[in-house]
């Protein structure tokens, strides 16, 4: 019973953000910025072990430690390809407009002609 208790206010939270989905548009939404969270969090974690490697590198004396230091590059190509590929989502979705709801008058119109 306590189990239950316990599942049940560690799963309060949710229901409050169950009400905010209403359709698709507010459920992309909410994945898209459970997704940037990822994104940013996965970053962190690269730059922190991109940093950890560095330090270990510095401050090791064994000469087959050294040898391993292609862990560090490793590292920093990983970041690059992150960086990149999230900068390039950002350039397209700017580029290409992705809105739903563009109103009429933005539209490219064909003149009508004159009547004779």
């Amino acid at each position: 019973m306590k189990k239950i208790i316990a599942l049940a206010i560690a799963l309060a939270p949710l229901s409050v953000f169950a009400q905010q989905i209403t359709d698709v548009n507010s459920l992309t939404s909410k994945l898209s910025k459970i997704g940037d969270t990822v994104l940013v969090l996965f970053i962190s974690f690269a730059i922190i072990w991109i940093v950890w490697s560095v330090i270990r590198y510095i401050m090791t004396q064994d000469e087959d430690r050294k040898k391993r230091g292609h862990d560090i590059l490793l590292g920093i190509v990983g970041l690059f390809v992150i960086l990149s590929i999230w900068g390039l989502v950002a350039i397209l979705s700017n580029t290409f407009t992705t809105q739903t709801n563009v109103p009429r008058d933005k539209f490219p119109t064909v003149p009508t002609p004159p009547q004779i």
